[in-house]
């Protein structure tokens, strides 16, 4: 659980500690005093108010002065992260929120059935991408099917390098797929939709029911949110496993680098293009349209300009450039309607 890897970047008086479950305004951390309470101090506050991405979210390692007697500690300080997996907060100032940090694998969970739904897919990965997370497809409920295999054929569609596991969390042995991910030491996270059976997988590798569940509606097979916050839990076997809201919006975040790389097929289609600046909308000899699904490259474009619109918002100098790029365009536009009118 405290794995030694972080314990070189803690000195006496301070205690390694893992943040296993986040509220408002404090923390539940586990130590090797057990499990407490914890808040942040001054000095990390102001850490976070100056940079969002500096507060702790489940998974993160922190060094705490910690009270045993009182089942509380202090948050000293955040340690260096492998890795942060996050999302953009939604509005026009969005910040960062960070979802799950230090996870060895990741897992998309998507259902299949009704709810399945490859673009949310996409989106999901384009993000793990961006973070650096190592990711996987998790198909859900593939017992409550006729047929998983197309389910599987499908994922694997898109998931380029993502392995993709089938899952049946209710069936015996329905989760032995994630046994090569398990172990000491291992973090796994679940990320998707509402209703797609996070909770209970994690309910069923705990071997107890640790979160509600909740049916999904008839109509369109997706969920309500049962699971309210997110937590991290240690099975027997030592693996820590994260369990997450569902999340019907995902708001990219620093998302350029990770459209190129969920996205390697395009790459790979346009060394094929006529022109080395093809967009791959409207231009002859475009190799991309001719090889990829059109409903995939629509994917491809609604993301990259997400990306780009996000990078704009959370950069002021790319949004300078895009603004001067923007003005040159319209001054050129104007200097040919008034050469037209000569």
């Amino acid at each position: 659980m405290l794995s030694t890897d972080w314990a070189a970047h803690v000195a006496p008086p301070h205690a390694l500690a893992r943040v296993v479950a986040q509220d408002r305004g404090s923390y539940l951390i586990a130590s090797p005093a057990g499990e407490l309470r914890a808040q942040l101090d001054g000095k990390s506050l102001r850490r976070v108010e100056a940079d969002p991405s500096a507060l702790p979210v489940v998974g993160d390692y922190v060094a705490v002065d910690a009270r045993p007697a009182e089942g509380t500690a202090t948050i000293r300080a955040l340690l260096p992260r492998r890795n942060l997996f996050a999302r953009r907060a939604a509005g026009a100032g969005g910040t960062l929120q960070g979802i799950a940090a230090n996870v060895d694998t990741l897992f998309v969970a998507v259902a299949t059935g009704g709810d399945f739904n490859l673009r949310r897919v996409e989106r999901y990965l384009v993000a793990a991408a961006a973070f650096g997370v190592p990711v996987a497809l998790a198909l859900t409920k593939t017992d409550l099917v006729d047929d998983a295999t197309g389910y599987v054929v499908a994922a694997e569609s898109v998931a380029g390098t993502a392995p993709v596991v089938a899952l049946a969390a209710l069936a015996p042995g329905g989760l032995a797929a994630l046994a090569a991910y398990r172990g000491a030491g291992k973090t796994i996270a679940f990320v998707g939709s509402s209703g797609v059976g996070k909770s209970t997988i994690v309910n069923a590798l705990c071997g107890e029911r640790r979160f509600d569940t909740g049916a999904v509606r008839d109509g369109d097979e997706r969920g309500r949110h049962t699971t309210t916050r997110r937590e991290l839990i240690v099975l027997a076997d030592g693996t820590a496993v994260v369990d997450t809201p569902g999340m019907r919006e995902f708001a990219l975040a620093d998302a350029e680098g990770g459209v190129d790389n969920a996205f390697a097929d395009v790459a790979a289609a346009a060394q094929g293009c006529r022109f080395g600046d093809c967009r791959h909308e409207s231009e002859p000899g475009c190799a991309v349209r001719a090889a990829l699904d059109p409903e995939r490259l629509a994917s491809w474009q609604k993301l990259r300009r997400e990306a780009a619109f996000e990078a704009r918002k959370s950069d002021p100098d790319l949004a300078r450039a895009d603004q001067a790029k923007w003005k040159a365009i319209q001054r050129a536009n104007r200097a040919r309607y008034r050469e037209r009118g000569r």
